[in-house]
């Protein structure tokens, strides 16, 4: 087995109440390969978006270590994290971040603020608009944008700088058929891309793209049959 892109090692997230520490996850150990396409699953508040916080480097764990890419991310800077999410890491969640003001354009290509710039002359922005059906719409503001449109922007953003790891928070949740079918196809590309994707939902249609899937049961996260 190649060597893991992702390795979870007794992972465990609490948060502080009045009372006593939330526990959300517990003692989750996962290893995440370069052809990984993950499914995790379960109902709101079970610990999906938690878990994925802690995959894009926006979180740590209160216990336990994460490595990516070899590297033990306890141990970076905050400016090492901010540079390996910008360079190896896609992420679309639930809300967009999109600056409402800023075209289309200018929203795809924020991402690129902490990458040098050796690595952005190579970037083909426009073409990738076309790949998402956004080409028509480069210089229009994001706010006139429908929600589907919205979604396949943040898809863009994330694909820009082909990721290593391409994380996704409930991605079909708002959509309609036609564009939650837009977005798989376009997932199924970030993957044959070579990225080890990571999904987070309860739409059970995700089942048959997944490799491995994983639902969570009391803050752990159990693997099933795909």
């Amino acid at each position: 087995m190649k060597t893991p892109r992702v390795k979870l090692d007794q992972v465990s997230r609490s948060f502080p109440t009045k009372e006593e520490p939330l526990t959300i996850l517990r003692d989750i150990d996962l290893e995440i390969q370069p052809a990984d396409r993950i499914v995790l699953y379960g109902p709101s508040g079970c610990g999906k978006t938690t878990l994925l916080h802690i995959l894009a480097l926006l979180d740590a764990p209160t216990n336990g270590d994460v490595h990516f890419l070899g590297g033990r991310t306890s141990q970076w800077t905050e400016t090492q994290r901010c540079e390996r999410r910008a360079g190896e890491i896609g992420m679309v969640f639930q809300q967009f971040h999109l600056l409402p003001y800023h075209s289309v354009m200018e929203n795809l290509l924020l991402r690129l603020r902490y990458l040098p710039a050796a690595s952005v002359d190579s970037l083909e922005p426009e073409s990738l608009l076309d790949d998402v059906g956004l080409a028509a719409h480069s210089k229009k503001a994001a706010r006139l944008l429908s929600g589907g449109e919205k979604q396949r922007l943040c898809i863009a953003r994330a694909m820009l700088v082909q990721p290593s790891l391409f994380l996704a928070d409930e991605p079909t949740g708002n959509l309609d058929t036609e564009n939650a079918q837009r977005v798989r196809a376009l997932f199924t590309d970030v993957a044959e891309r070579g990225a080890s994707m990571v999904i987070a939902t309860h739409d059970d249609r995700w089942f048959d793209f997944a490799t491995r899937i994983f639902r969570f049961e009391n803050g752990r996260l159990i693997e099933e049959s795909s």
